[in-house]
């Protein structure tokens, strides 16, 4: 291969690069912009009465 063959492959090979990727960061911050939740909200609850409950007490 001459050096403008490899120059010219390197270019469209970063080309394509960049075209995947402004491609995926379009699409996370669609989703990202539409539904986001706080970062302190958990899957678990912090009622009390969940806190108390001991499965292995025998009550």
């Amino acid at each position: 291969m001459h050096i403008s063959q490899i120059l010219i492959f390197s270019a469209a090979i970063a080309v394509i690069a960049i075209r995947l990727y402004q491609k995926y960061i379009k699409k996370d911050k669609g989703k990202s912009g539409t539904e986001t939740k706080p970062a302190s909200s958990t899957s678990f609850p912090s009622s009390s009465k969940d806190e108390d409950y001991e499965p292995y007490s025998k009550k």
